[in-house]
């Protein structure tokens, strides 16, 4: 279930690889194409998506991607975080103005660590610009949306 980003405390990710078993990505047309020629896409009814392989992210090794920069689909990069232009209801919780434009952004609650309350920290907020800068382009590369540093594992 996806909430506004309003009603969301805090999130970090620990790198568990949870959403890489349970989520199938939707890719853009680009992202297909760069992706196709390893066998591990599909198209349904004109979208695309990463292709599970017993039952997982082909691409996942261990609990983390080995797809990185940009061959790293945006809903990978942005997971937990959805951004759309126009709102799921008339919700203001999820709004989110950015360089004049409005943005309606939801956080799964699917990831154990989005811990929900009506009084968001500042470093969600951060989360939240760092998500839409990455779906409209802005930004390229992932630098909040990460797994944190104390949660790396052991190699």
């Amino acid at each position: 279930m996806y909430v506004p980003w309003r009603k969301v405390y805090s999130w970090h990710c620990v790198a568990c690889g949870k959403c890489c078993i349970d989520f199938k990505p939707k890719l853009t047309y680009y992202e297909y194409l760069k992706l196709r020629k390893t066998g591990f896409v599909e198209e349904k009814a004109g979208r695309y998506y990463i292709k599970k392989i017993n039952g997982k992210c082909p691409f996942q090794i261990d609990n983390l991607c080995s797809l990185q920069g940009s061959l790293k689909p945006i809903s990978c990069k942005v997971f937990p975080f959805l951004v759309r232009k126009k709102p799921a209801k008339n919700e203001d919780l999820a709004y989110y103005e950015y360089d004049g434009e409005e943005y309606y952004v939801y956080v799964s609650t699917y990831c154990k660590n989005t811990i929900l309350s009506k009084n968001p920290t500042e470093n969600l907020k951060k989360l939240v610009k760092e998500a839409i800068e990455l779906v409209i382009g802005r930004k390229r590369e992932v630098e909040w949306i990460t797994w944190v540093q104390s949660s790396k594992p052991k190699v």
